[in-house]
């Protein structure tokens, strides 16, 4: 759990060279319900990186982990948490929930799948 907060800090920051530190070679990030016109599917270290580059850095975040659900695999966690940031470029509010499976192999992420209110993040980022 300790990992996934120094990811979310990261994110907070925008800061994307310091999310990749948690990263295996091979992660794969899924939004298997997202509606803003970028790909379900993100695999690869380098790959992760271009798209979220695009957009970490425009809104200044901060996470809240609301619930952690233990699986039975000791390298798999369920995380609910919520997000509240502002756009950097117009100054509106972003906010939003979230629910996720992280899955970690020596330590590093191997798989981020994350549930979120899709709508929200289109009017938001346009």
């Amino acid at each position: 759990m300790a990992v996934i907060e120094k990811i979310f800090a990261a994110v907070g920051e925008g800061d994307v060279d310091e999310m990749a530190r948690y990263w295996a070679d091979d992660v794969v990030f899924e939004a298997p319900f997202s509606y803003t016109g970028t790909p379900s599917r993100t695999a690869g270290k380098q790959n992760l990186h271009e798209r979220l580059s695009g957009s970490y850095g425009r809104v200044d975040f901060a996470f809240t982990v609301t619930e952690t659900h233990e699986m039975a695999d000791p390298d798999e966690w369920i995380v609910e948490y919520t997000s509240i940031g502002t756009m950097k470029e117009t100054g509106q509010t972003y906010d939003n929930r979230y629910i996720a499976l992280f899955r970690f192999r020596d330590g590093l992420l191997t798989l981020f799948r994350e549930f979120y209110d899709s709508q929200k993040t289109a009017k938001a980022f346009g």
